[in-house]
């Protein structure tokens, strides 16, 4: 057996997911991205319902599939403040399929061996025949009997009527002299006597939904099935069915009418009880206003307080009715559409209103109401009526012989009056009238308490049975729910398995527990389901409720040969060719480095081909270290898949009998159960009716071979050995209209077999013909053959009166491994391909098996030894990548399509029908693959590229070897090694290579940033982040940094984003490389190039500040931002502690003075530290310039006004301040571009005056230099501040005292600008734009900066009003909600005239910006240790550190799944996709990153799953 791994994460529990696996598996639970790092409450339970206990095995959670059916896994977080973005609890079904083990230590059965054939119980005799019966069965290959119901029938005689769920047929004569008790005893003991002696199984149909009319034991418990009494919704549907009828007694003396007349008749008799009906719905105004629902509450009360409209309909339903037995619930729709347009509220004045929308609803809409039900009454009758008595393909019945139409209602007892008049009826009359039971292809109706199928007649009736009614709960009908509990255990005892009929109709609940009361009589219970809700979605969700395990499928209700492969397709094809998913190595005897193909093992020549499983050398795994471990992925509703079920009229009517053969073909083709009829196999011209057939089977001492038998045992043969052998993927081909080709692959030998089938649909399908497959193959082989040589048949001779029997006169010849073909010829053609020509006759079947060409088998070989199943490939990769830095693994995985073109290369690698990579490098094609894998996409156009050429594994190799790296000529000698194999084994055996040297990458990065071993419980979400510094920190030739002493041509930058912000000047941005600095240099240890971009900006600092953006090595540098110089001060700060010499390191200036041109040449060499004192010094100074070049040119879209720059400090308190209404001189710097909005040059966030973020680095900056001045390392201890005129000289120690004494002061606001928020701190402050008090989530980095400035009790204020206003799902909101300019959808493609939004102007005015979350959680820990620190119950280490782990379990998630593996520069509201988001951005990842880290400093726990 196989260890199964099983991501969970937040959508796996979807309705639509299923999970299969076998019993005997190991599950390991794997937890997704999202769920990473959050402790979870961990349960399991077996398909009986107990506990599951959870393994701990090396960080892993692992629990075996012990029994068949749902395993249900269910977790929970501990903590959730996340709870609106999924469900608290989350469940997730994996099903465990039946392994059918006989007692007789024979071989055991995987369900996909399953061979069932089907048989009317009551047309099997006595069960001293049952062995010569079921011999038959065995002589054409079947292994499992399928058995309608053993009890006894009903009047009817219907199989599925039963008279009584606890009494076994007479006609069985079991001879027990006993009652109930003993018969299961004996019956039991003959099917286990067959069972040893020839190894079948056997199952049997449950049903649990109806008993027969004449079953006496529930009339006594009449809350067992449903009548008027406890389901009065029914009552519209009685009413109509009484009175069709009574019409149709009225024709009893009619021998012909005419169908458009009696139309006419009919809709007038219907309109007769219109009247009554309007009743039944209208609402009855005065017991509304009268009638208490409890003490103080009248109904209209009641009805004006609900807000839900189910709730309202059952209110207005209860006011027609003087009994509380009658307060049910109707579902009208009208009523229920009506009530949702009303305004329901529960203020004294809408009385008035309500009333009058009753009064408008009962006259107006009611009758409405009534015309639609008895219009689709008419239209329902007369396709009865027709079918019955005037189609062709009908009965042909005349008027009077038989009732129009069944009855709905079963009524006896019941004293009836002229008049259709609810009243007269007593509760005793009521439960009287019995629902019969039946099938609707619409709605379902398990709950009879709110369909309309029943008053639409949409229900196909048996009229012989009562419909059961469980209720809700066992509470509700104890009786029926015991009755049927001890029936289905009974059966269990008996039966290997249970074909559950009618299934769609069954409620859920009562599915579900019955089928665990027989999963504790018997753990391998297998599970078949009749199974038709028209919704594969809804299949899946009652497949995963119950535990089925096979759903029926049929074959021969096709209607075309095309839609017949297209069945196959979907429910015969377990995995397509080339799958990702190996299924068939954990149950298979083929290992992954064999080569034999099964034509080496057995032939249809050897004694055990393919039937008798040979179980020698059987390799499989229990579950232990050795056994494979495979990804559990979603698959479709498995199928018992059937050329024709005994529900359905044979086929021989519909197809030519050639065609007959062509469906067994095409079923035992299939990869999954597969089943018949015995009627089928034994060419019956007739429906072997349920219901009306009296004859018997012959057994196999009466038969003969004239019929399908010898080509059943044949294809089911054929169908074991497929299995057996391990050709678990399958490939469908409509090689012509009328011929399909199923071919089956074996995985890791790449042998397949090719079984062709030529239809014989009708007389357009009757031709014979050639048709030639050239496929690569070494050799070929014939399987089998057969076809029908002979049709001479006269329907007559199977009119045997005591048995059943089939047409003669039909010769079938199958030929296995036959010496020389008939049907087909093998030749090889001069390119090596083998050619395949076969010779078709109708419905004939034929088997080739093809063994792959020697080059491939080498391949194959090489592939299987020395890379899937070797450790020295992986050390050899291990080897080659030791030789690699961060920037060649920058370059080997990532490097976006600018990154390569700028460099002279040629761009990423496009792939057809898919379009380009998001990378050159390895993460591009994984990216996709990655997807492509998970859910088996073989068809994906990725894989289409790789089947027609090996373009892709080229590139990569050309690619690294143009980089002449190592790693790019081992590549190279691994895929011409496995050049040869099989094209559509490509994709597969690509992935596995370069997933391969992925992980090998990871293995280095991980040598070469020590600190992602050390993230501790964050390590996965760390080293994914750490991941994004090796992807956004390299080399690009027309970066804009100056280049160093010792970096020669280029520096190594941070791009601020991909594929945004890639090359050029936009690349490398001053502010967000010192916003990122600290989390991707500095935390992942890369100093060095830390140092180099602090060195490299200092080069270009001009008028006290350091340029925005750069260009021509830092020649032509703008300007433009107050903020920039400040975030570098930062880093400076930050770098030091890890570089104590950094301050000393020399700076080559490229300015003289702010006036000169810049020149390498320069003389002007200063220390990193006079830098900053100069910063400071002409802060204090004042700085004012317009920028160099100002006009269109620099900037198309700023006025004239706002290339005026200014910066300085306020005197008064010590604030950095600057800036204008014209320009924007921070991080918010959008700039108007909409001439028609008029918001064309006008900056949306100036943020002029004392921005706080600016402030708090200000503080930071001169609180260390005065740090550094005290302990003898600072050379500057004073500045001299001007304000115009007067000036005066202040210490750094006087000017952070200043700021910090005048920052509560100026910054607290405690209410104003949006009412009573609780408070917040202001963003600015003497700002001339009017931006001082919006509240937005700048005041967070400056609680990060310098918390020391922040009184405490503020703080949590403001970080709890920040946290209610601006925190998103993974970002923090630019502007308060309350904010008249709110806008949180970003689009620079908004061409429209509203100033607000035109052109992308809302950049910062409300979308939600993933690195701010950095700093807001980082406060938010400050916060939480300082309430800590306070009060050390405030929250538990571990508590504080769930908190962070799930409200960045959407982060995870993003990393995980977005196509660039970064996290987004910002979102729309509540974490939306925003299009015109920059993918991956270097401070989205550095902020966080910056985050962890604390956090493990902090909380260096481990978070342990719980169970």
């Amino acid at each position: 057996m196989a260890v199964l791994l099983l991501d969970l994460g937040p959508n796996i529990g979807h309705k639509r997911n299923l999970y299969r696996a076998h019993a005997g598996d190991t599950i390991c639970l794997q937890l997704s991205p999202e769920l990473k790092e959050i402790q979870l409450y961990l349960t399991c339970t077996n398909p009986v319902g107990e506990k599951v206990v959870l393994k701990q095995e090396s960080g892993k959670t692992l629990f075996k599939l012990t029994s068949a059916g749902p395993y249900k896994v269910a977790w929970s977080m501990v903590t959730d403040p996340l709870s609106k973005h999924w469900p608290r609890v989350s469940i997730v079904t994996v099903l465990a399929d039946p392994v059918l083990t006989p007692t007789n230590s024979g071989p055991s059965l995987s369900i996909d061996q399953i061979a069932a054939q089907s048989h009317l119980t009551k047309c099997c005799g006595a069960v001293q025949r049952w062995e010569d019966v079921f011999r038959v069965s065995i002589e054409s290959g079947y292994n499992t009997i399928h058995l309608t119901p053993v009890q006894e029938l009903g009047v009817s005689k219907s199989s599925y009527s039963l008279h009584s769920h606890h009494k076994i047929s007479s006609s069985l004569n079991l001879e027990s002299g006993g009652g109930y008790e003993d018969d299961l005893e004996m019956l039991s003991k003959h099917l286990l006597e067959i069972h040893n002696k020839t190894g079948l199984f056997f199952l049997t149909d449950v049903v649990w939904n109806h008993v027969s009319i004449c079953n006496r034991e529930i009339l006594s418990h009449p809350e067992s099935y449903y009548n008027l009494n406890n389901t009065p919704n029914l009552i519209p549907a009685y009413l109509i069915d009484r009175s069709i009828h009574e019409f149709g007694n009225k024709l009893n003396d009619v021998a012909d009418i005419d169908l458009a007349s009696f139309e006419l008749k009919l809709k007038n008799h219907l309109l007769g009880t219109s009247q009554t009906l309007e009743k039944l719905y209208k609402i009855d105004l005065n017991k509304m206003l009268e009638v208490k629902e409890s003490p103080k509450t009248t109904l209209i009360e009641s009805l004006l307080g609900k807000k839900d409209v189910d709730d309202a309909v059952k209110v207005l339903w209860k006011v027609n009715y003087k009994e509380p037995e009658y307060a049910g619930e109707v579902d009208v729709g009208m009523l229920r559409l009506f009530l949702e347009q009303q305004e329901i509220t529960s203020e004294p004045d809408q009385n008035s209103k309500i009333s009058a929308a009753i009064s408008h609803f009962n006259d107006v809409e009611v009758p409405v109401i009534v015309d639609q039900i008895l219009n689709k009454t008419v239209v329902a009758v007369m396709g009865t009526v027709k079918y019955r008595f005037a189609d062709e393909h009908g009965p042909k019945h005349s008027f009077g012989n038989v009732p129009i139409v069944d009855r709905y209602f079963h009524v006896s007892d019941v004293t009836f009056t002229e008049e259709l008049d609810l009243d007269i009826y007593s509760k005793e009359d009521a439960q009287k009238i019995k629902t019969c039971n039946g099938w609707t292809t619409g709605e379902s109706i398990t709950d009879m308490n709110c369909t309309m199928a029943y008053t639409n007649r949409e229900v196909v009736i048996w009229g012989d049975s009562v419909k059961l009614r469980y209720g809700d709960s066992r509470e509700e009908s104890p009786w029926i729910w015991d009755y049927m509990t001890r029936y289905t255990r009974d059966m269990a005892r008996l039966f290997h398995g249970f074909r559950i009929d009618n299934c769609h109709n069954t409620p859920l609940h009562v599915g579900e527990e019955l089928l665990r009361a027989a999963r504790h009589m018997r753990p391998q219970l297998y599970i078949v389901a009749e199974l038709f809700t028209g919704s594969e979605e809804k299949d899946c969700e009652i497949i995963n409720r119950m535990g089925i395990n096979s759903c029926v499928r049929e074959l021969s209700q096709s209607h075309s040969p095309r839609h017949l492969g297209e069945l196959i397709y979907h429910y015969g094809e377990s995995q397509p060719c080339g799958s990702f998913i190996s299924t068939s190595t954990p149950r298979d005897k083929i290992t992954p480095g064999d080569t034999i193909t099964p034509g080496d093992k057995k032939t249809p020549g050897d004694k055990n081909f393919p039937g008798d499983k040979n179980t020698s050398g059987d390799k499989n795994t229990s579950g232990d270290k050795n056994a494979p471990h495979i990804s559990l992925a979603s698959s479709r509703p498995h199928a018992m898949l059937m050329d024709q079920t005994h529900d359905n009229p044979c086929p021989f009517g519909q197809h030519p009998l050639p065609n007959v053969l062509a469906l067994s073909g095409l079923m035992c083709a299939a990869k999954c159960s597969i089943g018949s009829n015995r009627g089928y196999d034994e060419l019956v011209p007739h429906h072997i009716h349920v219901v009306e057939e009296e004859r018997l089977y012959r057994g196999w001492s009466q038969s003969d071979v004239k019929d399908l038998k010898p080509a059943k045992r044949a294809l089911i043969k054929l169908h074991q050995w497929l299995e057996d052998m391990g050709y678990s993927e399958t490939f469908v081909d409509q090689a012509r209209e009328d011929v399909v080709i199923v071919t089956r692959h074996h995985p890791h030998t790449c042998s397949k077999v090719l079984v062709v089938v030529a239809t014989n649909w009708n007389e357009n399908y009757t031709r014979t013909g050639q048709h030639t497959v050239s496929l690569p193959g070494e050799k070929g082989k014939v399987l089998l053959e057969a076809e029908i040589v002979s049709s001479q048949t006269d329907p007559k001779q199977s009119n045997n009166r005591n048995f059943i029997t089939g047409l003669s006169g039909v010769q079938i010849e199958v030929r296995e491994y036959p010496e020389s073909s008939k049907m087909v010829k093998v030749s090889k053609l001069e390119d090596g391909n083998l050619s395949l020509d076969f010779l078709f006759s109708p419905g004939c079947v034929v088997a080739v098996e093809v063994k792959p060409p020697q080059s491939s088998q080498t391949a194959l070989q090489y592939f299987n030894s020395n890379i899937l199943c070797s450790d020295t490939f992986a050390k050899d990769l291990d080897k080659v990548c030791s030789t690699l830095n961060l920037l060649d693994l920058n370059y080997m995985l990532y490097r976006c399509d600018e990154e390569e073109r700028v460099d002279g290369c040629g761009g990423v690698y496009h792939v057809p029908h898919h379009g380009n990579l998001t990378y050159a490098g390895i993460v591009g094609f994984l990216e996709v693959f990655d997807k492509v894998v998970k859910n088996n996409d073989t068809g994906h156009p990725m894989c289409r590229n790789l089947c027609e050429g090996w373009w892709m594994a080229h590139y990569i190799v050309n690619r690294l070897k143009h980089r002449n790296l190592q790693i790019g000529f081992f590549l190279e000698c691994a895929f011409l090694a496995i050049e040869a194999i099989p094209n559509y084994t490509r994709p597969k055996v690509f992935y596995a290579i370069i997933s391969s040297v992925y992980s090998a990458c990871l293995r280095r990065i991980r040598k070469l940033i020590p600190s992602i071993e050390a993230s501790g419980s964050n390590s996965w979400f760390a080293e994914q982040l750490t991941l994004t510094s090796v992807q956004l920190v390299g080399k690009v030739g027309d970066t804009g940094i100056p280049v160093l002493p010792h970096t020669k041509d280029s520096v190594v930058s941070i791009a601020a984003g991909l594929p945004h912000f890639s090359h050029g000047f936009m690349r490398c941005w001053g502010r967000d490389t010192f916003i990122a600095l600290p989390g991707l240099l500095i935390q992942t240890g890369r100093l060095d190039v830390a140092r180099d971009l602090v060195v490299g900006f200092a080069r270009t600092l001009r008028y006290g500040l350091i340029p925005n953006l750069l260009s021509e090595r830092g020649h032509r540098p703008r300007y433009n931002c107050r903020d920039a110089v400040w975030w570098w001060c930062r880093s400076v700060k930050l770098l030091y502690e890890h570089q104590p010499t950094l301050l000393h390191e020399p700076v080559h200036r490229l300015f003289y003075t702010d006036d000169t041109p810049a020149s390498p040449q320069n003389p002007f060499v200063c220390t990193v530290l006079d830098v900053i004192n100069e910063v400071l010094e002409r802060h204090a100074a004042g700085i004012e310039f317009r920028e160099e070049n100002a006009g269109r040119e620099l900037d198309e879209h700023l006025l004239d006004q706002g290339f005026n720059m200014t910066a300085g400090v306020d005197p008064e308190t010590g604030f950095i301040r600057g800036g204008s209404r014209h320009n924007c001189g921070t991080w918010m710097d959008k700039v108007g571009s909409s001439p028609e909005a008029g918001n064309k040059g006008i900056p949306a966030t100036p943020r002029d005056g004392s921005a706080i973020e600016l402030v708090a680095m200000g503080y930071q900056a001169v609180s260390w230099m005065a740090e550094l001045v005290e302990c003898g390392i600072g050379t500057i201890s004073e500045v001299v501040m001007k304000t115009g005129s007067t000036q005066k000289t202040v210490t750094y120690r006087e000017w952070s005292e200043m700021i910090r004494e005048n920052f509560e002061k100026k910054f607290w606001c405690a209410s104003g600008y949006y009412g009573d928020t609780g408070g917040y701190y202001r963003d600015t402050v003497g700002s001339e734009s009017g931006g001082d008090e919006k509240l937005r989530p700048n005041q967070t980095f400056a609680m990060v900066i310098a918390p020391e400035l922040f009184h405490h009790p503020n703080m949590t204020l403001a970080l709890k009003t920040v946290g209610t206003k601006l925190a998103g799902l993974v970002g923090m909101s630019t502007l308060s909600p309350d904010d008249g300019d709110y806008e949180p959808y970003y689009d620079t493609g908004n061409h429209g005239t509203d100033y607000r939004t035109a052109h992308g102007f809302n950049y910062h005015q409300g979308p939600q910006w993933v690195w701010c979350m950095g700093f807001y959680l980082r406060a938010k820990l400050r916060d939480f240790l300082q309430l800590k620190k306070d009060n050390p119950d405030f929250m538990s280490d571990e508590e504080v550190a769930q908190y962070f782990a799930t409200v960045l379990a959407p982060h995870r998630a993003m990393i995980s799944s977005d196509p660039y593996r970064g996290l987004t520069e910002l979102t729309n509201k509540d974490g939306q996709h925003c299009p015109n988001s920059c993918p991956t951005q270097a401070w989205s990842s550095g902020c966080l990153l910056e985050l962890l880290m604390e956090l493990q400093q902090n909380f260096p726990v481990t978070m342990v799953t719980e169970q």
